[in-house]
């Protein structure tokens, strides 16, 4: 059974044991299994709460689905390319480095005997890291739930020292098991979950029957009241602002560009946002609008190649007799084949 990053090799109580020492607990397997009968999956199949605490398309956002494509391509289940080659689970990423500062609890998405964690990895992008330093284990610090049934889910890249539970415990649905983090083969926060039957992979979106193309599943695995928070969107702006200058990408990312005013003599007013799963010939629209509603910017930008995450900007200088008080407000549409694939993101700043 395969399991990213090695989780089951590496299955220890940390609590217990804080150094990380020590071989595999293979006694513990034969405990955690015997549990296993106290926690079965429902007669008609697993139901998945939803894997975090936060408010879908508020403050996070599905970037990528299981890839459905055989070959080596990608494809999401709405025929779309919000994944990437062999991508076996769900990634819902937070805002920025500063929300996972603050902590984004990651939950059980259904009851389960733990069956594994890691928890002593850094939370570092793996852009930033040595390349042996997440070497099969690219899932990061997470855990691992067996539900009974056959059913197991994997949750990955939780922050270094969140894990709060250990194996053989039981946990129940919607408890919290750890916070989002940073950590294994990402240079996001997000938390990715991979669901497996028998060691198969499942899209949680498709679940185990059939489905048409291109369409969810006839029996998706979400629970009723969780799939309508997760609709399909293609392409994800997660983070947008306007700051008084050129805006740096990694103060953006950190949560650290959240400018609500500016003074008058700024040398300029410039509408930012980062977006993810972009595709060729889409277009990025960037208005900014005045105090009195008149627009003194508007820009197109072409997506020039498929990328997993861009970051883009647009401004004004200032004029000569300074920037008038009062509220500036931008508006950030992204759209595909000349169509919005979803509202505008809107934000403000104050001048005075």
């Amino acid at each position: 059974m395969f399991m990213p990053g090695g989780l089951r090799r590496r299955w220890r109580d940390t609590r217990a044991n804080p150094a990380g020492a020590g071989q595999p607990l293979l006694g513990a397997v034969v405990a955690a299994l015997a549990l296993l009968t106290a926690v079965p999956a429902s007669a008609d199949g697993i139901r998945l709460g939803l894997p975090i605490d936060c408010r879908p398309g508020v403050d996070c956002w599905v970037v990528n689905y299981v890839d459905r494509d055989p070959g080596p391509g990608r494809k999401d289940y709405r025929c779309g390319v919000m994944s990437y080659d062999t991508h076996n689970g769900t990634d819902i990423a937070i805002r920025d480095l500063r929300a996972m500062r603050d902590g984004v609890p990651v939950l059980a998405a259904a009851a389960g005997v733990v069956r594994a964690i890691r928890d002593e990895m850094d939370d570092v992008s793996f852009r930033d890291a040595k390349p042996d330093a997440i070497a099969k284990r690219e899932c990061g610090n997470g855990v691992v739930i067996e539900h009974g049934d056959g059913w197991q889910t994997q949750y990955c890249h939780l922050r270094r020292g969140s894990v709060r539970v250990k194996p053989r415990e039981r946990v129940a649905a919607g408890q919290t098991i750890g916070l989002v983090g940073l950590s294994g083969k990402t240079e996001f926060p997000h938390i990715h979950m991979t669901v497996r039957r028998n060691g198969k992979v499942l899209d949680p979106f498709v679940g185990e029957g059939e489905a048409a193309e291109c369409q969810p599943g006839k029996a998706p695995l979400w629970q009723q009241d969780v799939l309508p928070q997760l609709p399909y969107k293609a392409g994800a702006i997660h983070i947008a602002g306007i700051a008084p200058g050129r805006p740096d990408i990694r103060k953006a990312r950190a949560g650290e560009l959240d400018h609500r005013t500016a003074p008058t003599d700024a040398e300029a007013l410039v509408v930012w946002t980062e977006i993810y799963n972009v595709v060729t010939d889409d277009v990025l629209v960037l208005r900014l609008l005045a105090p009195d509603g008149k627009p003194i910017l508007q820009t197109q930008q072409r997506i020039e190649k498929d990328q997993a995450r861009i970051f883009r900007s647009a401004g004004r200088k200032r004029p000569q007799s300074g920037w008038p008080t009062g509220t500036y407000r931008a508006e950030i549409t992204y759209q595909r084949d000349g169509k919005p694939l979803s509202e505008p993101v809107r934000t403000e700043i104050v001048v005075r």
